[in-house]
């Protein structure tokens, strides 16, 4: 399946996109499923499942908590059952530690959302070597720069952690469908999804609108394109020593 794990409506600060418009999309462009993960609520959880419903289509809900350290993307097997974030954080920034700590405690995982993005406030960048807790790092987002995606991809390397993709999108629907997560098994509600993540069974991939310097071939092949000198990087550091399973981004061809 290939879902977009990371999409934006208008329960978002800022967002713009109606929940059934963003399904429409998504369908329109060849994904098998979403996930809304609005910032820092889950309220539109019923209006997701209504949509689902009535559409025949794989449409989720999780969160993108904003803590002190960067964004993390926490997916719970039964979002009905997680108060709202306030309710268990109390007045932000939100510590990540305690995030991290109380999503998994409540049998979620936790994916560190655009580690690089200096768009953002407070973002998390090496910091996510530091913490414990993480199932996953989101090494392509439509949004990001093809610099902090890298990087993004290059931690999940160091830390044997699978990479997922999400447009990110929040204004506009054209940003639905440029990369996505192939999720190796089916999935129809936020506990199948869990356990895919838990797992390890989810892969980047390319569709369109972003370059990466590293891809797979989604019918097996090695394909890594030469890396040229950054310009923008966000660590002066020496990069530690590579290895590792790491599943980064494939292409859809």
């Amino acid at each position: 399946m290939l879902i977009d794990l990371h999409v934006h409506s208008n329960h978002s600060p800022g967002g713009s996109l109606a929940v059934r418009d963003v399904v429409h999309r998504a369908r329109a462009v060849g994904l098998d499923g979403v996930v809304f993960t609005d910032l820092n609520t889950l309220e539109g959880l019923e209006e997701i499942r209504e949509v689902a419903r009535e559409e025949r289509f794989v449409a989720l809900c999780a969160v993108e908590i904003a803590t002190d350290r960067g964004h993390y993307l926490c997916y719970f097997p039964d979002p009905s059952k997680v108060p709202a974030p306030p309710q268990v954080f109390g007045t932000t920034p939100w510590p990540v530690r305690e995030v991290l700590r109380t999503v998994v405690e409540r049998g979620g995982v936790v994916v560190a959302a655009h580690p690089y993005d200096k768009g953002i406030d407070r973002p998390s960048g090496d910091f996510i070597f530091t913490v414990e807790g993480l199932s996953g790092i989101e090494g392509l987002n439509a949004r990001c720069s093809r610099a902090a995606n890298d990087l993004a991809v290059e931690a999940a390397d160091h830390l044997n952690l699978p990479c997922v993709a999400g447009s990110g999108a929040l204004g506009s629907l054209d940003d639905v469908g440029r990369v996505a997560t192939l999720v190796r098994e089916p999935v129809t509600d936020e506990a199948g999804l869990v356990a895919q993540i838990r797992s390890g069974g989810v892969y980047c991939v390319t569709i369109g609108g972003v370059a990466h310097p590293a891809t797979v071939d989604a019918r097996g092949g090695s394909d890594r394109a030469p890396r040229g000198p950054r310009r923008d990087r966000d660590r002066d550091e020496q990069r530690r020593p590579r290895g590792g399973d790491r599943r980064g981004p494939r292409t859809r061809r």
